[in-house]
């Protein structure tokens, strides 16, 4: 199940990836700002996504497939990634 909006980042002064999960995408880019970070400064978003129950990264392309899968999206959703209009998932098609 997918429980929360995602970014992976890559920190330039570390080097290291880090995930920053939220209700929205935005919030996300909230919590930079409260780290520190300004925008486009120290860091290079690697991919936006959402994290499941069991703490796995998924990229909007295969979360909308685990979504679909498991019941966690409603029928327009459902139907428009059937059709093949819909191939990404947005945090306002779960909530």
């Amino acid at each position: 199940m997918i429980v929360c909006a995602s970014i992976k980042f890559k920190i330039e002064k570390t080097n290291q990836e880090t995930i920053l999960c939220g209700v929205r995408h935005r919030d996300c880019f909230s919590q930079l700002s409260e780290l520190g970070f300004e925008p486009k400064k120290g860091y290079e978003e690697i991919e936006q996504g959402f994290m499941t129950h069991d703490n796995r990264f998924l990229t909007r392309e295969e979360a909308i497939a685990h979504a679909v899968t498991i019941g966690q999206v409603n029928k327009r959703v459902r139907d428009r990634y059937y059709e093949k209009k819909q191939t990404e998932l947005f945090s306002e098609d779960l909530w």
